[in-house]
């Protein structure tokens, strides 16, 4: 899309740090830094694991069953909380926050989470996305804001259902790292991207299809 005539266009996509239609695709991905106080004394605070650190296996391939095999399309993990946030499908414009050591538990998962097929669930997340930006409230958006959209939802492809394991994956070797280690991380697969953020307070939002990679070059 050209937008270099465009300035509005131009100040949306490149204002934001991650904007309304997500990470260029000459930009894996963006680093956040946090509060200097919390990055400069990391050395000083010991590392003491939290319940989720117990079962951070079983909670893991969990979250990624959900992603695969249910109507969550973002989740959240806080390692240092053991909460697990979830946003469903069937219900886009809310969250569900999840005890990490409840979400285990036997028969926990049928009782809260709806199976849907994964393919299923990207093209409802498709159609909901265009209802949206075709239907009535299309008449309140500014001309590129429709431009960008429509260029967006025309481009937009599913994350692959084998990259969720990936990064699962990788989130289980970034909170293993000694030092500076994932204390939060987050899937949304409508916006394909994945935040990762650290015990020294920065943060990394990557492309869900480059996370595989940014873990490789990124752990020794």
């Amino acid at each position: 899309m050209d937008t270099s005539t465009n300035e509005p266009a131009v100040c949306v996509l490149h204002e934001p740090i991650v904007g309304a239609v997500g990470l260029p695709a000459d930009r894996p991905f963006v680093s956040i830094k946090g509060d200097p106080s919390l990055r400069e004394t990391v050395p000083l605070r010991p590392r003491h694991p939290s319940r989720l650190d117990q079962i951070a296996g079983t909670v893991l391939e969990t979250c990624a069953a959900l992603l695969r095999d249910t109507g969550v399309f973002a989740i959240y993990v806080g390692f240092n909380s053991s909460e697990v946030r979830t946003e469903s499908i069937f219900n886009p414009f809310a969250y569900e926050v999840h005890d990490a050591e409840d979400l285990v538990k036997p028969g926990y998962t049928a009782r809260h989470f709806v199976s849907v097929p994964y393919e299923e669930k990207m093209r409802t997340i498709a159609w909901v996305r265009a209802m949206i930006q075709t239907g009535p409230l299309r008449a309140y958006l500014p001309a590129h804001w429709q431009k960008l959209m429509d260029g967006e939802r025309n481009a937009w492809q599913p994350l692959a259902l084998e990259r969720i394991d990936e990064i699962v994956q990788g989130f289980d070797v970034l909170r293993g790292i000694e030092g500076y280690y994932l204390r939060n991380a987050a899937i949304s697969l409508s916006e394909g991207i994945v935040r990762a953020s650290y015990n020294c307070d920065g943060t990394y939002i990557v492309r869900a299809d480059y996370f595989a990679e940014f873990v490789r070059i990124n752990t020794p």
